[in-house]
């Protein structure tokens, strides 16, 4: 069975640090805490690895323009060539730059990247403000997907939570019922939010990179019925360490298969609804209430 993992990072630790020379980390902070075993992941050989170890034929690289987490379009561009049969790329651009409606242009056309990740409680804006909209109106125009963070994350006093509520993104699809938008980790602590706006919206989607426990106990097959079976992609936010735990992409992968899913809506979750998600076009026409009514008597 192909499977694709569609939420891998490769972070740039020199330019990262470069970014944010003298910026002030807070103490406690978990996914540092694992940050020496983590440091050999960010090896492009040992990802590989990672996913040949996992029967593992593709992953989406995110690039993140944000502080602590931060990898440029160009690497992930430079990555993606070197390695083309395996890897694709997401962009990545700040809302908060003056030009990053035209850094988006530039990281799709020019550099051939096929989609745009989001990091709100990282880059410091709520996804639903007016002021962001011109992105969502040229990633339509590129005909691209967004991958957008919600739930908690473990950045402490760098990020705020109110900037990853799932609900932020109902709005989003609201105002843009045509782009095709992704929610990630299962919604982090946040999961009934999440489930809900994927529930509602026929436009969004949600990965399974959450934490192993979180997923043996919340992907259920009814759950997945509920939400729609094209809406759950496999992911597992490569290298993050869970639970203390030095990321195994394996492990994810054991973990989907040992759950009562049916092989159907197991290949869907490995490899199907990524490509959906991809190529994701409504072909659903809007009906007035007498043409409900009168579809309902036929």
């Amino acid at each position: 069975m192909e499977i694709v993992n569609a939420h891998v990072h490769m972070i740039e630790l020199e330019k990262m640090m470069q970014k944010n020379a003298g910026l002030k980390i807070p103490g406690g902070i978990s996914v540092l805490q694992d940050l020496e075993a983590t440091l050999p992941l960010l090896s492009p050989q040992t990802l590989i690895a990672q996913m040949d170890e996992a029967g593992i034929s593709k992953s989406v690289l995110y690039a993140v323009d944000a502080p602590i987490v931060y990898a440029s379009n160009e690497y992930v561009q430079s990555l993606c060539a070197q390695f083309p049969d395996r890897l694709m790329g997401f962009a990545s651009v700040n809302p908060n730059g003056a030009n990053a409606v035209e850094r988006l242009d530039k990281a799709i056309n020019e550099r051939g990247l096929l989609g745009l990740k989001l990091h709100p409680p990282l880059q410091n804006f709520f996804p639903n403000d007016e002021a962001v909209f011109p992105i969502y109106e040229k990633a339509l125009e590129l005909k691209i997907p967004v991958v957008f963070h919600v739930g908690t994350t473990p950045f402490g006093s760098l990020s705020r939570l109110s900037q990853a509520n799932p609900l932020l993104i109902d709005d989003v699809s609201v105002e843009f019922p045509e782009l095709r938008i992704m929610l990630t980790h299962l919604g982090t602590l946040a999961h009934k939010e999440a489930f809900m706006v994927v529930e509602k919206n026929p436009n969004v989607y949600i990965d399974t990179s959450a934490y192993l426990y979180e997923i043996k106990e919340i992907l259920t097959l009814d759950l997945i019925t509920r939400l729609g079976p094209n809406k759950v992609i496999f992911g597992t936010d490569y290298p993050m360490p869970y639970a203390g735990v030095i990321h195994q992409m394996k492990d994810f992968v054991e973990c989907l298969k040992n759950l009562d899913l049916t092989e159907d809506v197991l290949e869907g979750i490995f490899h199907k609804n990524f490509e959906i998600f991809m190529n994701y076009e409504s072909t659903e026409e809007d009906l007035n209430l007498e043409q409900i009514i009168m579809n309902m008597k036929k």
